[in-house]
C-alpha cells in the first residue's frame, strides 16, 4: 500500500473487497456445481436421441436438435457468465497488484479489457438476455463487435443498471462517459488508449503531443493517474459487481441473507470509500444498529463506530477499540 497515495487507500481496499466478493461467489458456484443444467427429458426416445447426437456433436447442438432449446440456452448463458466473470476477476486482481507497485500503465492495460469489453457484454446479458443470446447465436461474430455496439452502449448500460442496486448511486450516462468518452475530463478512455498505444492521432481529445510517446516519459512518482483511476474505479466496480451478482442469481438463487449482506456491504462501503463527504448518515445508521450489541473483548468498552471503524466493519468485518486499540473480528455478514 505504500506506493499508493494514502488518501486513496480506502478506495483501493474497497476495490479489492468487490473483487474478493466476486471471487467468493465464483468459487461457491463452482464448488456446488450450480451451473449444471439438469434435463428432464419428455420421454425415453428423446433421451436416447440426445445421447446418440451428443456423441456426434457437442451437447448444446444435441439439445437443440432434440427439441430442448431453452435448456441449451441456459447452458450457454451459464457458461459465458462463469468464464467471463473469471476472466474479469483475474484482470482486476493483477491490475490492483500493479497499482500497488506503481506500474500504472500496466494496470491501465489490465483494466481496459474487463471495463470496456467484458462489462458491456455482461451488462447486455443482464439487461437484454434475449437480444444478447440472439446475436451470440446468430453465426456472425461481427454482430458482437464494438462497431456494432457503439451507439447501443447507453441503452445496454441503462437496462442493466436498472436491474441493480447500483442505480441509486450513478446514471448510465455517467458510466458511458467514464469509460467511452474521449473528451471527458475525468474519463478513463484517454488513459486506456494512451496505455495501449504509443501514438494516438485519430481523436483530437487524446492526440499524442509533439515529440512525445504516450506515457513513455511519464514520471512514475506522479499521483495524477492514481487520482484519475480511483476517482472512477469504485463507481464502475460497484456497478460491475452488482451486474455479476444478478447474473449469478439467474444461474441459481443464492442464500437471501448472503445476498443482502453483499448489497449492504457494497453500498455502505461505496459511501465510505468514494463519497466520504456524504457518508455521515451511513455511519450513524451502522452506529445505531450496533449500539446495544458490540463491546470490546479486551477492555469491555462500548463500541465507538468512528468513520474508520464503520469502513473497517463493512469491508474487513473487524473493529478496533477506540480505548485499548485492540482489533477484533466483527461478523458483519452473519447479522444477515
Amino acid at each position: 500500500m505504500q506506493q499508493i497515495p494514502k488518501r486513496l487507500w480506502l478506495a483501493h481496499e474497497y476495490c479489492y473487497f468487490l473483487h474478493d466478493e466476486g471471487g467468493r461467489l465464483l468459487q461457491q458456484y463452482e464448488e456446488e456445481r450450480a451451473t449444471t443444467v439438469e434435463i428432464n427429458f419428455r420421454n425415453r426416445t428423446d433421451a436416447a436421441t440426445f445421447a446418440k447426437l451428443a456423441k456426434q456433436q457437442n451437447a448444446i447442438d444435441a439439445l437443440r436438435a432434440t427439441g430442448y432449446p431453452a435448456e441449451a440456452r441456459r447452458v450457454v448463458l451459464n457458461s459465458i457468465t462463469m468464464a467471463m466473470v473469471s476472466d474479469v476477476l483475474l484482470h482486476l486482481f493483477e491490475a490492483l497488484r500493479c497499482l500497488e507497485r506503481r506500474k500504472t500503465v500496466v494496470a491501465l492495460n489490465l483494466l481496459r479489457k474487463p471495463l470496456t469489453d467484458s462489462l458491456i457484454y455482461l451488462s447486455w446479458m443482464l439487461g437484454d438476455e434475449d437480444g444478447f443470446y440472439a446475436k451470440f447465436t446468430s453465426g456472425d461474430p461481427g454482430e458482437l463487435t464494438h462497431s456494432k455496439l457503439g451507439n447501443g452502449r447507453l441503452a445496454i448500460l441503462r437496462d442493466a443498471l436498472g436491474k441493480t442496486a447500483a442505480a441509486d448511486f450513478m446514471t448510465p450516462e455517467f458510466l458511458l462517459q467514464a469509460l467511452f468518452d474521449p473528451g471527458a475530463p475525468r474519463g478513463l478512455y484517454g488513459l486506456f488508449q494512451h496505455a495501449v498505444h504509443l501514438v494516438t492521432v485519430q481523436r483530437v481529445e487524446i492526440q499524442t503531443r509533439s515529440e512525445n510517446f504516450n506515457f513513455i516519459f511519464k514520471n512514475p512518482t506522479d499521483d495524477d493517474i492514481y487520482e484519475s483511476i480511483y476517482g472512477l474505479l469504485p463507481d464502475i466496480l460497484l456497478f460491475l459487481s452488482h451486474v455479476i451478482m444478478e447474473l449469478f442469481q439467474r444461474i441459481a438463487p443464492s442464500e437471501p441473507g448472503g445476498r443482502r449482506a453483499f448489497e449492504v456491504r457494497s453500498t455502505y462501503g461505496f459511501m465510505f470509500a468514494a463519497r466520504p463527504e456524504g457518508a455521515e448518515d451511513s455511519r450513524a445508521n451502522l452506529a445505531e444498529a450496533f449500539a446495544d450489541h458490540l463491546n470490546c473483548g479486551g477492555c469491555s468498552a462500548p463500541a465507538t463506530l468512528t468513520m474508520h471503524n464503520a469502513a473497517r466493519a463493512v469491508l474487513s468485518e473487524s473493529h478496533r477499540c477506540t480505548r485499548c486499540r485492540r482489533v477484533q473480528d466483527l461478523p458483519f455478514s452473519w447479522f444477515f
